[in-house]
Parts: structure tokens; C-alpha cells; sequence
């Protein structure tokens, strides 16, 4: 999401610094690899900001509520309020509260203020800001799914048929199954999807769209690849997507709370693996 657009960016001649400067366009990818900002260091600024935006009475919930909930015309009106009345956590539009604009093109976003501060050479005006911005915070799923939750609530239909929610791990362990739970739910005729599930999965793995298969064994062997590194080899260019084990327990302890409001809203646990 960020690599790939901006080693595009930056080979058509089309790359600006951090500081404003142009980057010479037509050369090698491992010249480039020195003006990308490696995984850690776009999640652990995108940490320090979600975690002051969703402190409680932060940003978060302020912005939330203005936006969506202050008015009486407003259609989360009553939601706000009735949540509030039953000490329910408030309801989050984290795109809108927790990543804010800035008014600078080469620095598009508040988060990376002071990374760009401590590296003014690297670039972050790429196209596809909405994926770069959030690579830790759309891992967040109960709010979006707490929206949705509010607006098909119904009295007089039981909970667990107002959202039929899949987990990855469901459709990688036992994706039969999970198809025939998708399809009752739905309300659609049986289907045999044997035939489909078994040959492997498309748009994973490493290869877009679909017109690749891969297998299940393709796929077992790159989920035993280590996704942490050592300290060697974090600090060469070539590896950007590694992280340290200090981010990874951060992050662990991130996601843990609202994964467990995630489990308690769409009634089972997912194989979260920790």
C-alpha cells in the first residue's frame, strides 16, 4: 500500500521529499529503497496518534459526535444518546477524527509530522493516502462494524441475524463450512463450493487480482516466514516491512481491548493470534 505507489511515483520522476525536494526519477529500485520510509516507522507514528485520538473525551469521540450525533436531526442522534444514557462505549468514525489533513502536499497527514521532521528525505505524497494513513488502524474492525450494528438493529429480530460476520481464519481452516453458513444466512440455495474451496484462494498471497490461484501449502509456507527481525537486518534498506518484537507486543496490546469488543458484539471469537 505504500511501497509499491510510491517506488511508482518516484521512477516516473513524479517523487518530492518530505522537505519539498524533487527526486531524480529513471533510476533502480535499490536507489529508491533510501527514500522510503520503512512498516515500523509508518505504524509506530500512526500509534502515538491513535492512541491520543482515542483516549477517552479525545479527539475520537468529539469528532464523532459533532459529525454525527450533536443534532437532532441528525440520524445517529438517538444512537449517541441512548449509548451514552447505557455507559455503551460512543460510536468512532476513526477515518474521520484520528487522521487529519494537513495543509502541506508533501506532508499530507498530522501523524507524519515528526517523522518527517527526524527524515526530511524520505516520501509520503503517494496516491493512495486512505490505505498508507491507516495501515494499524484499519485492523480496528468493531468500529466500523458498531455503525452497522446500530443501523440493523431491530427488536424483533434476534441479534445474530442482523450481521453474519466471516473471520479470515474460518475461511482458510474450514472454508466449506463458512460458505454454507454465508449462503443459510442469505437465505440462497444450497451449494456445493467443494469444488471451489478446495483448489486454493485467489487475491492472497502475494498475487493480485484473479487470475492466480494459491494453494493452501503456498499459503502455509509464508505464514511461516518470521515477521520480525533482527536488528542487522532491520537496518538495511532492502527490508521495509519488518518490525521489531518491542512494536509487535505494542501492537498486541493495541488490538486487545478492541478485539474483545469485537468478539463480545459479533458473538464468537475469532483465532486471534497473539
Amino acid at each position: 500500500n505504500y511501497i509499491v505507489p510510491a517506488l511508482t511515483r518516484l521512477k516516473r520522476g513524479q517523487g518530492m521529499t518530505a522537505s519539498g525536494k524533487q527526486i531524480p526519477g529513471g533510476r533502480t529500485e535499490q536507489f529508491y529503497r533510501d527514500y522510503l520510509y520503512t512498516f515500523e516507522e509508518l505504524a509506530s507514528a500512526e500509534l502515538v496518534t491513535l492512541k491520543k485520538c482515542l483516549e477517552p473525551g479525545g479527539r475520537g469521540e468529539t469528532y464523532s459526535y459533532n459529525r454525527h450525533g450533536m443534532r437532532d436531526h441528525m440520524f445517529f442522534h438517538g444512537t449517541f444518546k441512548s449509548r451514552a444514557n447505557s455507559s455503551k462505549t460512543p460510536l468512532i468514525n476513526l477515518d474521520g477524527a484520528c487522521y487529519e489533513a494537513t495543509t502541506s502536499k508533501f506532508v499530507p497527514r498530522v501523524q507524519w509530522n515528526e517523522l518527517a521532521e527526524r527524515n526530511p528525505d524520505k516520501i509520503l505524497d503517494i496516491p493512495n493516502l486512505q490505505l498508507t494513513q491507516s495501515i494499524v488502524g484499519r485492523g480496528i474492525y468493531v468500529f466500523p462494524l458498531e455503525w452497522w450494528y446500530e443501523v440493523f438493529a431491530s427488536a424483533n429480530v434476534q441479534r445474530e441475524d442482523w450481521i453474519h460476520t466471516v473471520c479470515t481464519e474460518e475461511m482458510s481452516d474450514n472454508a466449506v463450512d463458512a460458505m454454507d453458513d454465508v449462503t443459510s444466512f442469505l437465505g440462497l440455495p444450497e451449494f456445493d463450493f467443494e469444488n471451489t474451496t478446495s483448489v486454493g484462494r485467489y487475491n492472497v498471497g502475494g498475487h493480485r487480482g484473479y487470475d492466480t490461484v494459491t494453494t493452501v501449502d503456498e499459503e502455509s509456507d509464508e505464514s511461516d516466514e518470521p515477521i520480525t527481525t533482527t536488528q542487522e537486518s532491520k537496518s538495511s534498506p532492502l527490508d521495509l516491512t519488518a518490525i521489531s518484537d518491542e512494536l509487535m507486543t505494542e501492537l498486541l496490546e493495541f488490538y486487545r481491548p478492541y478485539n474483545e469488543r469485537l468478539f463480545e458484539l459479533i458473538g464468537k471469537r475469532c483465532a486471534w493470534k497473539e
